[in-house]
Formats: structure tokens, C-alpha cells, sequence
């Protein structure tokens, strides 16, 4: 089962959503912008707690109009069955559908309520059976009325939030990795394959199932725990429920016998604690602290993935907290293992967690004046061109997908000398959110413009007129280029600027023969990019053309509304 569309209308900054969800989906954008929101509607709903009018607040609502409703609406892929009786026919629950709303008419008009409903494929509540049918009766049908606890916990949801608290990740918690684990356990424990070796009294041992084992320890258990307050509770207990149905305590105690039985294995499980030992000393998980809990609940993700569990959805809100580069790229590593077999939807800060080629999975979030926005790519994805980016695949270059402007250029020199210069001209790129993406030659540029443009990304392009990518090829690099000036747009939002030179030719002819070869001659032991960025940092340089308009129109600075291919001779 999976989540397939997310609809979402008044909720805290979502004044209006809706979201079409693949296998994996993961959602980027600044803080504040909405992202967390996102999940918790599905939460809120989903998140397995006994739903009611006081489930929302006013505070909730978009814009804190109180006149607007709260609607969220999660559609799910496959449908999920249900009948009301055991022998009626089964009816699809396509949607379930939630709404924060209020009484239109009455005395109570105006009052908050709350309503939820199973919609089917055609939009409307399913039909059901009102009862058994009688023999040769034809079955009456009604509308199936709320949402029916075994269709609401039918949905596998699992939420892990910023505050990694591991009480919320244990077997007792009712929706958790660990208690979808340790259910499995108990399945696997009814096996009559599964035994134990028991000595008798003469000393020979013989095989127990090990289900009938935990009973009889159990059962050894209650026993050294039947104190006479126990005894005397347990009486009480049965000898007020005979009085409260009418019966006679002493008369009447054979017609309801009332007692204490132990733990079930399930209930067993549910009530163990993870707990850390120190030589002697030994202390719950749940009382350490934060880092040690995140790792403990990252932990237990792992072991989820490694059980290859299937069919539950999970909700992660920045996975990356505490963790090292290092951690990262490992923890992501197990979140694509674990949507092999199941749905996750996440939230995140760090390129470790996203990678070009698998931009369809990505959706970028933005706070805008009518409440949070979310974008997705348009762009078609196959498999060749998955894998041509792959070949591509360097984890900087997933930066573009938190650029609030990119800069796509060529190779090292550009992406090393531009934020040089840039420091020169007072212009501090990161506090304008902007990234500089090299994409590893002049033919990848229209790859990685097409992406982020389809996202909606302000995105600029620098290349090389005549390149080396086109040796020898120079009718077809015309073309090339000809179509890289094609994707300017007239409002400024996709700019392209070509040196009509390689950047050196460039740079020599801003500085003067004399001076580029001294400097070069500085640096002499140095590659060809670190040669370029040392002389970008000597100051009172002349900065070479185009290189100012590039990096204004990359802060923000210059004036939008045209596009313009800003060529330059040396």
C-alpha cells in the first residue's frame, strides 16, 4: 500500500495542495517554508491516535481565518478493501477524507465539528450491507458512515519526527518499526517448529513447543505474584461484578469467574524496554541523551530495512539530524533500500539525501503569498537518461536542488574564479541562496538546465563558444549553441551568457599580457583551475567580461524581466 495523492486545503501555511506522490518522495526547501506541515497533516490524520473535533485547533487553520475549513484528503494506491459484515461483499475505500469544518444550520451553527469519511473511486461514500439478509431477501445497502477503525488502521504509518524520542519507536507505541517487528516475531513464534529443550524431574530433556513454554513460565509467574492483596483484589473484583448483574456473590460465583491471566506474547513484547548496560549499572535508552536516542532510532530504521519489511509508509522529517557527511550518505543509502518495499516520504536540508538523477522523486517547497507551494518536475525521465546522469552523478551537484538561483557552468575553472570575484564585487552568493553547479563538460549544460528549469528554478548558464567537448566538430557545436540561446527566457528567469573565447582567453585580455603572465608565472606550480582562482583572489584586478553581469544576475542584483546571451570578444 501506498499514499498516491495528497490533497490538502487549510492547513497551518498550506492554504491549498495538491500533490501527486511516487514511491519515494522527498520534499526540499528553506525553513519556514512548509515542508513539516506537509507531513504532519498526514500524521495528524493517519498517525493512528483517536481522531475528534479537538484533534485540530483555530490555530491550524491557514492565515487563522476562522471562517475556512480544514480539509485534507489522502488518496492511497492499492484501494483498501472493507466490509462491515464477514460474509459481504468487499467494497474499494479509495480515499479517506477529513475535514475541519462547522455546523452550517441549527443551534449549534457555527460550531466546530469534525467529519471523516471512505470515498470510493468515483468520489462518493461506498455503499455496504445495513445487516444480514435474510434468506431469498435481497441485501439492503447503506452508506458507509465515518471512517471504520480496521480501514484507518489498515494504513501502515510510521512517523519519525525532529524530536527522535525513542518511547515513540519502541514495541508499546502503537504504530512503530519495532512493533511491526516484534510482530512478525510472534507470528513466527506460533510455528509448532519452534521448541525448546525442558528438563524433567529425572534429569532427560524433551521438546516444547516454545509458545506452551511461555505459558507455563508465565503461568509460574502470576503464581509468585498471587499475594494475598492479589488473591484479595481479584476476589473483590469478581464479587462486584456478580452484584452489579444481579447475582449473588456466594450463590452465584460459579455462573462468572473473573481472574488475572498473564501477558500474551504479543502483550510480552509490546512492554519491553531498550535498555543500556554499564559494567554493572543499567539504564533505559529512553533517559540518554538526544544524539545517542537519533542513533538508536536510525538504528532500529536499519534493522527494518535489513528484515526487509513491506508495505508501510513511512514519514521521516530530516533524517540527516546529527549525523556526519559520512552517516548520511550511508542512512541514504538504507532509505533506498527500504522503498524498494515500501513508501517514504521525507523532508530534508542536505544534498546528501537527493541525487539528480532521481529528480522525479523530489519536490521543491516555497513559502509564497498564498501559503506554501509545492513544484515538481514535468520533465520526462527514462532509463537511458537516468542512467547517462548517473555517469554524472557527484553529490555538489545535487546542491541545485536548494538553489534559490543556479549558475550551471562547464568544469573547475568557472566554479572555482566566480565566487572569487564575486567576494570582490560585495556580493555574498550564499546569503542569496545561490549555487554554482559545474556539470562536468559543455554537453551535459542542457541536461541539468532542463531540470532545473522544469522545477521552476532561476537558472543561468555560462559556455564556451568553442569548446573542447566538439573537436573537430565545429557545424555541430554551432547548432549545439544555438540551442543552449534557445532556452533564454524574456523574463529574465533563464539567462545564458557565452564566452566567445575559452575564460582564459578572457582573463588574459582583462589583465594585459604582461600582468597574465606574471601571474601565471606566480603560480606556475599550480593545476589550471587553482591558477585561476589564485589570480581572482589578487586584488585591484580587472575583472573580466562577462563575468560582473553573471554574478550580479546570480545575486539577485540585476534588474529581471529580459533575457539577454551576453557574448564577450577577447
Amino acid at each position: 500500500m501506498r499514499i498516491s495523492r495528497i490533497q490538502i486545503d487549510n492547513f497551518r501555511s498550506v492554504r491549498q495542495l495538491d500533490l501527486e506522490v511516487p514511491e519515494v518522495l522527498c520534499l526540499v526547501g528553506p525553513n519556514n517554508a512548509g515542508k513539516s506541515n506537509i507531513l504532519q497533516a498526514l500524521h495528524r490524520v493517519l498517525g493512528g491516535g483517536w481522531l475528534s473535533v479537538n484533534s485540530f485547533e483555530e490555530s491550524d487553520v491557514y492565515a487563522h481565518k476562522t471562517d475556512s475549513d480544514i480539509s485534507i484528503k489522502v488518496s492511497f494506491e492499492p484501494a483498501i478493501p472493507y466490509r462491515k459484515l464477514k460474509d459481504a461483499p468487499t467494497v474499494d475505500v479509495r480515499t479517506l477524507s477529513f475535514d475541519y469544518t462547522r455546523y452550517k444550520v441549527g443551534a449549534d451553527k457555527g460550531t466546530r465539528r469534525f467529519e471523516q469519511k471512505c470515498l470510493g473511486d468515483d468520489g462518493e461514500s461506498p455503499t455496504v450491507w445495513a445487516g444480514v439478509p435474510k434468506k431469498g431477501v435481497p441485501p439492503k445497502f447503506e452508506r458507509l458512515v465515518n471512517i471504520p477503525a480496521e480501514v484507518r488502521d489498515g494504513v501502515p504509518l510510521i512517523y519519525i519526527g525532529t524530536n527522535r524520542s525513542l518511547k515513540d519507536h519502541l514495541p508499546g507505541a502503537r504504530f512503530s518499526m519495532l512493533r511491526q517487528l516484534f510482530t512478525d516475531i510472534d507470528k513466527e513464534l506460533s510455528d509448532p517448529g519452534q521448541t525448546v529443550k525442558v528438563r524433567k524431574a529425572d534429569g532427560t530433556e524433551h521438546d516444547v513447543q516454545r509458545l506452551e513454554r511461555f505459558r507455563q513460565l508465565m503461568e509460574h509467574a502470576v503464581k509468585l505474584l498471587r499475594t494475598k492483596s492479589f488473591d484479595d483484589l481479584e476476589t473483590s473484583i469478581k464479587q462486584n461484578a456478580l452484584r452489579q448483574l444481579g447475582l449473588d456473590p456466594i450463590l452465584d460465583a460459579d455462573k462468572l469467574d473473573l481472574f488475572f491471566s498473564p501477558f500474551s506474547t504479543m502483550d510480552f513484547y509490546k512492554s519491553l524496554d531498550l535498555r543500556v548496560r554499564e559494567c554493572d549499572y543499567s539504564v533505559s535508552a529512553t533517559e540518554l541523551g538526544e544524539g545517542i536516542q537519533n542513533a538508536l532510532v536510525l538504528s532500529i530504521l536499519q534493522a527494518f530495512e535489513e528484515r526487509r519489511k513491506k508495505g508501510a509508509i513511512l514519514l521521516i522529517e530530516e533524517p540527516e539530524m546529527f549525523l556526519h557527511p559520512q552517516m548520511q550518505r550511508s542512512l541514504y543509502k538504507t532509505i533506498r533500500e527500504i522503498a524498494l518495499t515500501n513508501q517514504v516520504i521525507y523532508t530534508t536540508h542536505s544534498p546528501h539525501f537527493v541525487s539528480v538523477p532521481n529528480y522525479h522523486e523530489v519536490a521543491l517547497v516555497r513559502k509564497e503569498s498564498d501559503g506554501t507551494a509545492v513544484r515538481k518536475s514535468d520533465l520526462p525521465t527514462n532509463d537511458k537518461f537516468k542512467e547517462k546522469l548517473i555517469k554524472e552523478l557527484d553529490p555538489e551537484r545535487n546542491e541545485l536542488f536548494f538553489a534559490k538561483r543556479l549558475l550551471l557552468v562547464e568544469g573547475d575553472t568557472e566554479k572555482l574564479v566566480l565566487p572569487e570575484y564575486a567576494k570582490q564585487l560585495g556580493l555574498d552568493l550564499d546569503r542569496e541562496g545561490a549555487t554554482i553547479v559545474e556539470v562536468g563538460g559543455k554537453r551535459n549544460l542542457p541536461d541539468f538546465a532542463s531540470i532545473a528549469i522544469s522545477f521552476g528554478i532561476p537558472t543561468g548558464i555560462v559556455y564556451d563558444e568553442d569548446a573542447g567537448d566538439f573537436d573537430n566538430k565545429r557545424e555541430e557545436e554551432k547548432e549545439f549553441n544555438k540551442a543552449l540561446d534557445g532556452l533564454a527566457r524574456q523574463d529574465g528567469t533563464v539567462q545564458v551568457w557565452c564566452f566567445k573565447k575559452k575564460y582564459e582567453d578572457h582573463l588574459r585580455a582583462a589583465l594585459t599580457e604582461p600582468v597574465y603572465q606574471k601571474l601565471c608565472q606566480k603560480f606556475a606550480q599550480t593545476g589550471k583551475p587553482t591558477k585561476a582562482r589564485l589570480i581572482a583572489m589578487e586584488p585591484g584586478l580587472t575583472i573580466p567580461e562577462p563575468v560582473p553581469a553573471i554574478l550580479r544576475w546570480l545575486a539577485g542584483k540585476s534588474p529581471a524581466g529580459h533575457a539577454s546571451t551576453t557574448t564577450s570578444t577577447a
